[in-house]
């Protein structure tokens, strides 16, 4: 297990470090199904990603069979990949042979030597973008820390693709991470403020705080401001 861990590590550290340095497109796919070959055991993957037009276009591909399997869910409509997009949920098949799912594209994945199927979403914004397709060459379980970890890997790679490339992008990094140290020494002295009013620890300050927020449906950043500037009595925190 620790050499399982090691390698997971490692994986992550050089797909983190590839959206960190703004790597192009392709590196980013590469490190991504490379990441799915060597911690997952697949025997070969496939991307694809929606198209403007609502169609499916095959971004990657470990080989040219496999190429040819994503370019056929993707004529007729049909597949794990092509399921896992619409739906935008993983989908598992552990043994091609005994599934009758997909008529066209299961006859052609055997026929490739490929046993089983896995199919994990891309998504951005709530909404699928895209698969990515594992294709291993014997019956194969989905266990659930390889599916939270295709995920990983899955979300990561989208982070990648999605990116701001834009050379202000450093600029507005800093204007939000200066904003958001703002709204924290707000927020410090507004509970600083409740808890001299009421006579309350920092913390039991803090929870009342967020308590109010919750059931006024207000943000935190807002009532921080009613509260340092007055507008809003420590006390008004009791009656919520």
């Amino acid at each position: 297990m620790p050499q399982v861990q090691d390698q997971i590590a490692v994986t992550l550290s050089e797909l983190t470090a590839s959206l960190v340095d703004g790597h192009d497109a392709d590196s980013v796919l590469r490190l991504v199904t490379s990441a799915c070959e060597r911690l997952l055991g697949a025997e070969a993957i496939g991307v694809v990603l929606t198209d403007p037009r609502g169609g499916l276009s095959v971004m990657a591909a470990s080989d040219e069979r496999t190429r040819f399997l994503e370019l056929l869910q993707q004529q007729n409509d049909e597949g794990p990949c092509v399921e896992c997009v619409h739906t935008g949920v993983p989908v598992d098949c552990p043994d091609l042979e005994a599934d009758p799912r997909w008529p066209s594209f299961r006859p052609a994945a055997l026929n490739a030597g490929f046993r089983a199927i896995h199919a994990v979403p891309l998504r951005l914004g709530g909404r699928g973008v895209g698969a990515v397709n594992l294709f291993f060459a014997d019956r194969t379980e989905w266990e659930p820390w390889k599916q939270r970890l295709s995920q990983v890997l899955a979300d990561l790679g989208v982070v990648g693709l999605s990116q701001d490339r834009d050379p202000a992008r450093t600029h507005r990094l800093v204007t939000q991470t200066l904003t958001t140290l703002n709204d924290r020494v707000l927020l410090a002295h507004a509970v600083g403020m409740v808890a001299g009013a009421l006579d309350l620890g920092t913390d039991e300050a803090r929870a009342l705080i967020a308590s109010y927020v919750r059931l006024a449906g207000s943000t935190t950043k807002t009532v921080a401001q009613g509260l340092t500037s007055g507008e809003l009595a420590a006390e008004e925190l009791l009656k919520a």
